[in-house]
């Protein structure tokens, strides 16, 4: 049994997640749209966090940039901001649970910008 090159793995799970990521934008798109087209003027908040968040991953993902502080800080900073606004729509503990993990990874970024 021989097994696959290091190259042609790396390939496919590149395809795979750049697949996965582009299915998760498509399905944040479409309920952007159907929120919009149903006037649900309450939802936009979390419409608007959902579609940057999952954009800003997408853009990560393709551009193959999520490993640079700079993207991460966009992507975590994002997940804060999107938590609280969600957290001040509706108290739920998922909500927290996002702020305290966006904000977690924002801190060790900092840290390791300033020790290196």
């Amino acid at each position: 049994m021989t097994r696959p090159s290091p190259s042609r793995t790396r390939f496919d799970v590149t395809l795979v997640a750049r697949i996965f990521v582009s299915l998760l934008f498509l399905v944040s798109l479409a309920a952007a749209v159907g929120t919009v087209w149903s006037g649900d003027s309450d939802s936009l908040t979390t419409v608007a966090g959902s579609l940057y968040v999952t954009g800003a991953l997408a853009v990560g993902v393709f551009l193959d940039v999520t490993d640079t502080p700079r993207w991460q800080a966009a992507f975590f900073g994002g997940m804060v901001v999107f938590g609280l606004a969600e957290y001040a729509a509706s108290p739920d503990w998922f909500d927290l649970l996002l702020v305290a993990a966006g904000a977690a990874m924002l801190v060790a970024l900092a840290l390791d910008a300033r020790s290196g």
